[in-house]
């Protein structure tokens, strides 16, 4: 997994990719425990490698153990953000209810439309949906641009770009619903792969990161939030975002995966932030109904 920042663009690599990144990680470490059942009958040079076999395993899972260290937090401005991908099943009880004991600044969904979001706590005045892409808002904002999957030749956004107004402060978000690969992933399950849909999703996957990656290097107070459909080892993933901080993988703790689906245990949704941001805290929270799982971060405005 750590050649994937390198990983050759050609497709049957790209596809050979979805399957290291997508299977079921659990399968590497499940080997582990059959060897370490199996000890006393390891060679010696086995009983060696069975160590950095674990820790390479754990990686795959994508374990994370860290502890956060700022201080004197009270003295600054905060804000917490949480998104959520509400699609197949989301229920807007279990979002009222989240509203309601975690009370984010910001809530930002996927997958939604604005009949959920009239159903919703009255606490958030400030809301409003752009197709599928939805934002509520404890705070004023504006909508300042949008990236439009008709680019590519697909239908609705990537991404919707807000200015919200925190008293004094000014805050820049990218809601994202970038390109999805399950439709190559069921070719690849039922090996009947398009090479040429191969390339075209990379091709999109590309366009999409890239116009972000700019976007949140060159605007203050920015973030990226939302659905990428990649997780963090992906080449793509690592070409646009790996010096851009991540709320999970700076302070995430225990098995952060975002999305239980059809065998698979996976973070494929982030929050991207720039560095004008601290970060206190960032966790994995529960289940609205729907097969993703809502990442929450509280953000230090510097």
């Amino acid at each position: 997994m750590s050649l994937l920042p390198w990983w050759p663009s050609t497709s049957i690599f790209v596809v050979f990719k979805y399957i290291l990144l997508f299977a079921p990680r659990w399968l590497l470490f499940l080997v582990v425990l059959v060897l370490l059942f199996l000890w006393k009958h390891l060679s010696k040079a086995q009983k060696y490698l069975l160590p950095l076999l674990f820790f390479i395993s754990i990686k795959y899972l994508d374990f994370g153990l860290h502890f956060n260290h700022s201080s004197h937090v009270e003295q600054h401005k905060t804000v917490k953000i949480i998104t959520a991908n509400i699609g197949e099943g989301g229920q807007i009880s279990k979002i009222q209810l989240l509203l309601k004991y975690y009370q984010p600044d910001i809530l930002l969904l996927q997958d939604a439309n604005k009949r959920s979001l009239k159903k919703l706590s009255a606490d958030y005045i400030h809301s409003e949906c752009v197709g599928e892409l939805c934002i509520m808002s404890k705070h004023p904002f504006e909508r300042t641009n949008q990236l439009t999957k008709a680019i590519f030749g697909g239908w609705g956004n990537s991404a919707v770009f807000y200015r919200v107004y925190l008293d004094e402060s000014i805050i820049n978000i990218a809601n994202v619903h970038l390109q999805s690969v399950h439709s190559l992933l069921v070719d690849i399950a039922k090996r009947n792969v398009d090479f040429s849909d191969v390339m075209q999703i990379e091709d999109n996957k590309r366009i999409e990161t890239g116009i972000l990656s700019s976007w949140i290097k060159n605007e203050p107070y920015s973030l990226i939030v939302g659905d990428f459909n990649m997780p963090v080892e992906e080449n793509i993933y690592q070409e646009n975002f790996s010096m851009i901080n991540n709320a999970l993988s700076d302070v995430g703790v225990g098995f952060n995966y975002t999305i239980k689906a059809y065998g698979l245990s996976l973070r494929i949704d982030h929050i991207l932030f720039s560095n004008h941001f601290g970060i206190v805290d960032a966790q994995v929270i529960e289940s609205l109904g729907g097969d993703h799982l809502p990442v929450m971060a509280t953000l230090i405005i510097k």
